[in-house]
C-alpha cells in the first residue's frame, strides 16, 4: 500500500449511501480539510477542525469495500475538498485497482489534480460545485480564489471525456436569484446541473443557521428558469 495514500487524512466513511451518487448505491469517503470557507458549508468541523477529528485508517475501509463489493462497487471520494492532497492519486489508485467505479466531489480549485487524474483513467464521474457568478467568486468562497484555476476546471470538465454533474447550493440572502441565472452562462452546454437547497444545520458561519431555505415552490419557480437558458433544456435537475 503507498505511503503516500496513507498520508491522505481520511475523516469519514459510510458504507452505503443511496444519495450520493444518483442512480447508484455507492460508499462515500470523506477527507478532511478544505481550500474554501464558503460560510454556508455544512461540513464545517471538516474545513475547521479536521485535527480534531479521528483518522479513518485506509486499510480498514479497503477491508470493508471488499467485504461489501457484489453489492456496492461505486465509491465516492468527498470532504472537504479532497484535490488538496497530493496523495489523491495514489489513495485513488488504490481504490480503483480493485475494480470499483470512482466519483469524485471537488469545488474546481485544483485543475492539474482533475487533469492527472483522468490522464490516469481513475475517475469515472465528477461532480464540481460551482458556487455562484465567478465575476465575484471569492464572496461565495470566503477566501481570494484565481478564477482562471476555477475556468479551467470547467472548460476541462465540459470538453473531457469523463461523466459530470455541476452542483449550486443557492442561500436566500447570501446569493440572489439572479446569481443562479448568471452562474449558468458559465455552463449553459453542461449535461447536468443540479440546484441543491441549503441546509442550515453545522454551517461554517454559525449565523447562516439561522437563514430559512427556500420554500419548494421557489426552488421549483427557479429550476424552471434555469431549464430555458440551457442549450440541453431537459438537462436541469434539483437534487
Amino acid at each position: 500500500m503507498s505511503l503516500k495514500a496513507e498520508k491522505v487524512p481520511i475523516k469519514g466513511f459510510i458504507e452505503t449511501s443511496f444519495i450520493d451518487w444518483k442512480g447508484h448505491l455507492s460508499s462515500v469517503i470523506f477527507t478532511g480539510g478544505c481550500n474554501f470557507r464558503c460560510p454556508y458549508c455544512h461540513n464545517s468541523d471538516l474545513v475547521l477542525r479536521p485535527n480534531e477529528l479521528e483518522d479513518i485508517p485506509l486499510d480498514y475501509i479497503i477491508k470493508r469495500l471488499k467485504k461489501f463489493k457484489k453489492w456496492v462497487n461505486h465509491i465516492v471520494i468527498t470532504g472537504g475538498e479532497p484535490t488538496i492532497h497530493k496523495g489523491l492519486l495514489e489513495l485513488i489508485e488504490e481504490i480503483k485497482s480493485l475494480g470499483f467505479n470512482i466519483k469524485l466531489d471537488t469545488n474546481g480549485s485544483n485543475p492539474e489534480m482533475l487533469k492527472e487524474l483522468a490522464k490516469r483513467d481513475l475517475l469515472d464521474y465528477i461532480a464540481m460545485d460551482i458556487k455562484g457568478p465567478l465575476d465575484r467568486y471569492s464572496r461565495w468562497c470566503g477566501i481570494e480564489v484565481d478564477v482562471e484555476k476555477i475556468k479551467e476546471s470547467l472548460r476541462f470538465i465540459l470538453e473531457g471525456s469523463i461523466d459530470y454533474e455541476f452542483r449550486m447550493t443557492v442561500v436566500p440572502f447570501f446569493h440572489k436569484e439572479k446569481d443562479v441565472y448568471e452562474t449558468v452562462k458559465y455552463i449553459k452546454t453542461a449535461k447536468r446541473f443540479y440546484i441543491q437547497e441549503f441546509k442550515p444545520r453545522n454551517t461554517l458561519n454559525p449565523s447562516f443557521m439561522t437563514i430559512e431555505p427556500f420554500s419548494p415552490d421557489k426552488i421549483k419557480e427557479i429550476k424552471e428558469n434555469v431549464k430555458r437558458l440551457f442549450v440541453l433544456k431537459d438537462a436541469v435537475g434539483v437534487i
